[in-house]
């Protein structure tokens, strides 16, 4: 592969990776992120149906995007979806380094077609709403939430960006399925900057409308993230900018189980140190379990 379509730091091991890049005369900024490990590991822990897996791929996938935002080490963003679908919803939590983790609320769904290898991510979704709460470490996070527009993620991740964020984009995410499992998994996201003119708007709407290959071909033909931004910008341009790793990453711990439990309320924990058997707790995320004695649980209230 040619250095031009190496980002800085873009690592070539096979892990997954998110790239950005500006291009058409610095008029866009471009990101491409391959996801398949992390949607892949998400599936391992959450024993997903194909159709959830497909949605829960994209929505982790796109969170990276909006994740990109993120520079201090305590950042961190939610996202929720809620809806009436079978999926009922996900929630996705991604920070500052590239990792992001979560979960659908009900992972088995029926999965359903729009054709013949083209799941209906909508469907399982439904209607409802996504909310965005970027906590950058002040007293109030920011909170921004939309309706679904389509229940496909990609489409209404561009609608929040628009809606809410005032920042015109193209997302385009997908996850590939086959009876063994995960397939690929990615996307790329290209947004306007100030300064942008008609004429960049029109060149992008063309590159949208003219049949460009699903996101999914592109990775499965062995594209990269800097190939598939190059290959719809078709700007010779381009500058990479940098390349970083992602992946799906949990940050529970034992101790933060402890705090969750004393952050209930003495009430509470009180009816709770009365069980002779103790509790379990178990993560959303990493399906990890905890497993705290009645005389451990004794020990929290004391203090």
């Amino acid at each position: 592969m040619s250095d031009f379509y190496v980002a800085p730091g873009s690592p070539v091991d096979g892990s997954d990776y998110l790239v950005t890049a500006t291009a058409l005369d610095g008029k866009v900024r471009a990101l491409a992120v391959r996801s398949t490990n992390l949607v892949k590991e998400a599936l391992r822990i959450h024993k997903t149906s194909p159709v959830a897996t497909a949605a829960l791929g994209r929505f982790l996938t796109g969170a990276l995007f909006l994740a990109d935002t993120l520079k201090s080490d305590g950042d961190s963003m939610t996202l929720n979806i809620r809806s009436d679908g079978p999926l009922q919803g996900m929630t996705a939590v991604a920070d500052s380094h590239g990792n992001v983790r979560g979960y659908c609320l009900e992972p088995v769904v029926e999965t359903t077609y729009h054709r013949p290898g083209k799941l209906n991510v909508g469907a399982a979704v439904g209607n409802g709403k996504l909310t965005v709460v970027k906590d950058f470490g002040l007293k109030e996070p920011y909170v921004g939430q939309v309706e679904l527009v389509s229940g496909e993620i990609a489409e209404d991740f561009t609608y929040y960006l628009a809606a809410s964020e005032q920042t015109p984009s193209i997302v385009s995410l997908g996850v590939g399925i086959d009876e063994n499992g995960v397939t690929c998994a990615g996307g790329f996201m290209v947004q306007l900057l100030p300064g942008s003119d008609e004429e960049t708007i029109s060149y992008l709407e063309k590159r949208v409308g003219g049949g460009f290959p699903e996101v999914t071909f592109l990775l499965s033909e062995g594209l990269t993230p800097e190939k598939i931004l190059d290959m719809f910008l078709g700007d010779e341009h381009i500058c990479f900018l940098e390349g970083r790793k992602v992946a799906y990453a949990c940050n529970c711990s034992r101790e933060r189980m402890e705090r969750n439990l004393m952050a209930i309320g003495k009430k509470d924990l009180t009816e709770l140190s009365e069980d002779p058997n103790g509790i379990d707790l178990e993560c959303h995320f990493c399906d990890q379990k905890y497993h705290f004695t009645q005389e451990q649980v004794k020990g929290l209230l004391s203090e």
